[in-house]
């Protein structure tokens, strides 16, 4: 069963109380064999339950008090802190008392003291990193990194195998299949995301649309999304009258009314949506460039119709950072004010809608078309947290040991703890109140995209996605030119990826 139908289906039941935290804290202590681990060295306790049955190791001795140093994003990071592995107290916020749970309990089973390194940011923990190895001091036990800067640690050898790492079961529903899946190159995986963290969920673009504004329309929006019929189509249509120059100034501007609100990164958000890509992989998972495509050039045209501002269809409100810097609070602004029909952002902000008077529905991006399977969505790739462990615990069984022990169980705690908390928060606000909203969630989540070409922090690679955004923007198809323009360096630095991901396997 998906994850993600497991949780819906327990919050629908019991959405208004955290019963199902107690329920996780009393679980019998789950071990299953390992073939890297001494048998001696673990409990086997056999539980008897229903989906999902997931499982980790317990030792028979407890580590001692030891600290399981953890390097995360911290509070530079402003909304991106990671706040999913420590909290000081319990809380009334359901999250952080989710976290806080997972947190005593582990402790208490393993007998160890979870730290942060609060000082960390993204753009630091690559050199931390670095810092960690050269010493050799093997200060962090688990490194929690954005998947951009991810590929970058990976192809310089500071990141061990995942499937060396004892006790670390990558095939558990606990680990995002899909991810790991499209992120590997050569069958190797250094980083995981999954039910371990929510800022995986956090950085999943979604569209939000105004109840109000719908309603006036005679609108079903979730119908559309349930009959396969919510297409590119299908929002031009509803999207393109919907401008109005309300404050009469005969300009295009931030007071005014617009179908769509959202960022730039909306571009990435259609194209992801579309189930398109940049980059693929063969049959022996070796990825190539195959971006010029007849499907990619409609689906670039598309884009063009949705999304180029002469057309008055969407409001980028980074074309107005002269208002204000912080550009993505005007678009946020225009929706919380009944200005625009939808919403595209980050599930994130989903959250922070939750004192918006008007109701409101979250709902996938739409589909290319009819003859698309699914309805697929992307995470942004700056901050889509991944688990990964340093090279340097190479040899120290000890350290592995643990390293593996407590990263598979704050998985399967977040699925059990940290994950039902999130979906109650997320949609418990003053708006997203409805049954339809949580059955749009297995929708959005089950098919997540992780095309190397956008993901990977190389600017030799990701510079045809960034050339191809700059090409939606000016609203020009121009894709086989940059295509044929950039594909000697991508290919280049592809080869050098696949290279380094085999090298330090």
């Amino acid at each position: 069963m998906n994850r993600l139908k497991i949780v819906i289906a327990a919050l629908l039941a019991a959405v208004t109380c955290l019963s199902v935290f107690a329920g996780c804290q009393n679980k019998p202590e789950e071990t299953k064999p390992a073939s890297t681990a001494k048998e001696t060295e673990t409990d086997t306790v056999e539980v008897t339950e229903t989906e999902p049955a997931e499982t980790y190791y317990i030792p028979t001795a407890k580590f001692g008090g030891d600290v399981f140093r953890v390097l995360c994003p911290g509070v530079s990071d402003n909304e991106w802190e990671c706040k999913d592995f420590f909290a000081e107290e319990d809380s009334d916020d359901p999250v952080a008392s989710a976290v806080y749970q997972r947190m005593t309990l582990l402790e208490d089973k393993f007998g160890i003291k979870f730290e942060l390194v609060d000082n960390a940011s993204r753009s630091s923990i690559g050199s931390l990193v670095k810092k960690d190895i050269t010493s050799g001091d093997k200060e962090y036990d688990l490194v929690m990194q954005v998947i951009s800067n991810a590929y970058t640690l990976a192809q310089s050898g500071y990141l061990m195998n995942l499937d060396s790492i004892p006790y670390l079961d990558l095939k558990s529903d606990v680990w995002d299949q899909s991810y790991l899946e499209q992120s590997s190159i050569g069958g190797i995986n250094y980083f995981a995301t999954g039910e371990i963290t929510t800022m995986d969920n956090d950085a999943t673009w979604v569209m939000m649309f105004n109840k109000k504004l719908a309603s006036n329309l005679d609108l079903d929006i979730y119908s559309l999304v349930k009959n396969n019929e919510w297409t590119f189509d299908k929002l031009l249509e509803l999207s393109k009258d919907f401008y109005e120059d309300v404050n009469s100034n005969a300009e295009v501007d931030e007071k005014d009314k617009f179908g769509i609100a959202t960022t730039i990164d909306f571009i990435q958000g259609l194209f992801y949506a579309a189930d398109a890509r940049i980059i693929k992989k063969d049959n022996a998972d070796t990825p190539y460039l195959d971006v010029n495509t007849e499907r990619n050039l409609s689906i670039i045209d598309k884009m063009i119709d949705i999304y180029y501002a002469k057309n008055r269809v969407t409001f980028d409100c980074h074309d107005f950072t002269h208002v204000n810097p912080a550009a993505h609070l005007i678009a946020q602004q225009m929706f919380e004010e009944d200005r625009a029909l939808f919403y595209s952002e980050v599930m994130q902000c989903a959250i922070r809608l939750r004192e918006m008077e008007t109701d409101y529905g979250i709902i996938p991006l739409p589909k290319f078309d009819t003859n698309q399977k699914n309805y697929t969505t992307h995470t942004v790739a700056g901050v889509t947290l991944c688990a990964m462990v340093t090279s340097n615990m190479k040899g120290d069984t000890n350290k592995l040991e643990r390293a593996g022990m407590v990263m598979q169980a704050l998985a399967v705690e977040g699925k059990n703890i940290l994950t039902p908390a999130y979906y109650e928060k997320s949609l418990k606000t003053k708006g997203a109140r409805d049954a339809e909203s949580y059955d749009m969630l297995p929708i959005i989540f089950a098919n997540r995209t992780c095309d190397i070409g956008y993901m990977a922090e190389d600017a030799s690679v990701s510079s045809l996605f960034s050339a191809m955004r700059n090409m939606v923007k000016k609203g020009n198809n121009e894709l086989a030119s940059i295509t044929k323009k950039n594909q000697t360096k991508i290919n280049k630095a592809l080869t050098k990826m696949i290279t380094a991901f085999d090298k330090y396997k």
